[in-house]
């Protein structure tokens, strides 16, 4: 009989299982007096999918498949197709960086050049565009090596090493800095790697979103996710332990295979649980419902010139705001051109646009980010690259609008040296190239014309945040560490809130922002 307090206090990690035998294990917590050591010795991946048929998929506790952890790697897929895979807040992922690796390609040991990384749309490829694409493509590359090369000099002789320098140090800070600079010409073609770890629940519902994208890559990326996620996941010492076992004396070997049993080297991720990933009617039609309505509200409307990077908006009438929100994520226009059109609008037809972006609306799907109205409102029109920074800031409420040339290209904030070293001519050479193509690819592939776009391009998106979020963000992303172009974003965000209420953010803390101050501190 044992002696052991069952009261006493017993915390500890689980490891070993596969995710859905632990979320099992973990969802029976409340629906069992027994210790999860006791429920974990007895679950199988059998029982556990005859868990999760009766409870997640019978009666809807979608909460247990929070509790499968899927970890996934995504490689080679493009920059543009990377931040649909980011755009979704229960996860957590880590993409290539492009300050720390040098997207220039490297000859292989047999003295052979590889081909440069980038994405090759199917479309882009039967289409009369292709020959340009590559082309195009593959001098946005060089100018990237050019121009990187031509900011290391220039670093080099205006920026001499200081004494408590070390030279690996000296030289990685002047590669840093020149990658800042030359990412403003990668294509979003450029192929990318990211890791992704979310809950099954996060998983299934990020499938769910991509499967409706507009590019096909995107779409496809998610089939294989859901058949990532689905069969036996990589293990990196399955070989290893195989081998070892394999190798076992005879006599051992029903020993051997009672523990090759044990360990089940080739565990599935989430088999049960990534399930009714496919789009429903009403997400299907409900982009096309809204530019329907958008065409007819804000017809006369055009894109302006000149905007400024962010603008920042106070909440309004609620449901003006959603009205707002809702036509936003259906055009190029900014927030105050199509709020200014909503004010003036009748009651009813306010109504319209609303009733509009809940139509059809089934019994399992969940009304979009536009409904998170209310808080701080930025409207910001940065670089491609700053987005692709500050949209790991995935607590705010962000609303994208689809990568255009229609606003332009936006040099970099250190575009003085750059002019200086003599590398303005090969960025506004390979900006006005780009454009170019993409202006004369939408006709035909709307969408697909985006991949052939530099990282200098400007994006619209929309950020609704509280407070909290606000100070997280500007304190982190204003820091010496971080990119010009993105330290700027933050500092203007906290500039006009503090015009507008300047006790709520007074405790907000912006780090100087000085070029030459924080050469090395980056």
């Amino acid at each position: 009989m044992s002696t052991a307090d069952p009261n006493a206090r017993d915390i500890f990690a689980i490891t070993g299982l596969p995710p859905e035998v632990l979320a099992v294990g973990m969802a029976k917590y409340s629906r069992s007096a027994a210790s999860i050591k006791e429920t974990l010795a007895e679950l199988t991946e059998e029982k556990s999918a005859e868990f999760h048929e009766k409870w997640v998929l019978g009666y809807g506790d979608a909460s247990v498949a929070d509790m499968a952890v899927v970890a996934l790697a995504c490689e080679n897929v493009s920059m543009l197709a990377s931040k649909a895979i980011e755009d979704h807040r229960l996860a957590s992922y880590q993409e290539k960086s492009t300050r720390y690796q040098s997207f220039e390609r490297k000859p292989a040991a047999d003295g052979s050049v590889p081909p440069r990384r980038y994405f090759r749309p199917v479309p882009v490829m039967a289409s009369a565009h292709a020959r340009a694409f590559t082309e195009t493509c593959e001098k946005m590359f060089d100018a990237y090596v050019d121009l990187s090369q031509t900011m290391v000099e220039y670093y080099r002789q205006t920026y001499p090493k200081p004494d408590d320098v070390t030279d690996k140090m000296y030289a990685a800070k002047l590669k840093a800095r020149s990658l800042d600079i030359a990412r403003y010409l990668l294509p979003t073609a450029t192929l990318t790697n990211l890791g992704w770890i979310s809950s099954a629940r996060g998983l299934r519902r990020a499938i769910f979103k991509m499967k409706q994208h507009d590019l096909d890559e995107v779409r496809t990326i998610a089939r294989e996710l859901e058949a990532a996620a689905t069969n036996p996941a990589h293990n990196p010492h399955a070989q290893e332990i195989e081998a070892l076992l394999t190798a076992a004396d005879p006599a051992a070997r029903p020993f051997a295979e009672g523990i090759k049993a044990k360990l089940n080297l080739q565990y599935k991720g989430a088999p049960t649980l990534i399930k009714y990933t496919d789009p429903t009617p009403y997400k299907k039609d409900l982009r096309r419902r809204m530019h329907q309505v958008a065409a007819t509200v804000l017809g006369d409307l055009h894109i302006l010139a000149d905007e400024p990077r962010v603008t920042f908006h106070e909440a309004s009438h609620p449901e003006i705001d959603l009205a707002t929100t809702l036509l936003y994520d259906a055009t190029n226009f900014s927030f105050g051109q199509i709020r200014r059109v909503v004010e003036d609008l009748p009651v009813m037809a306010r109504a319209d646009i609303i009733a509009a972006g809940t139509a059809d609306r089934g019994q399992f799907d969940v009304v979009g980010r536009p409904y998170e109205v209310g808080g701080l409102i930025f409207d910001t029109l940065m670089d491609y690259g700053a987005f692709r920074d500050l949209q790991r800031h995935r607590m705010c409420t962000q609303l994208n609008q689809p990568l255009t040339s229609l606003h332009g290209f936006e040099e970099p904030p250190e575009s003085m040296g750059m002019e200086l070293a003599g590398g303005l001519d090969i960025f506004e050479t390979i900006i006005q190239k780009a454009g170019g193509l993409y202006r004369a690819m939408e006709i035909d592939l709307p969408h697909e014309a985006s991949y052939v776009l530099p990282m200098a391009t400007r994006k619209r998106t929309l950020f609704i945040m509280n407070p909290r979020e606000l100070t997280h963000m500007v304190e982190l992303r204003s820091k010496s560490g971080g990119h010009m172009s993105y330290r700027e974003v933050v500092r203007d965000m906290l500039e006009q809130v503090r015009t507008v209420y300047p006790h709520l953010v007074q405790h907000i803390r912006l780090a100087p922002i000085d070029f030459q101050a924080d050469f090395y501190k980056r």
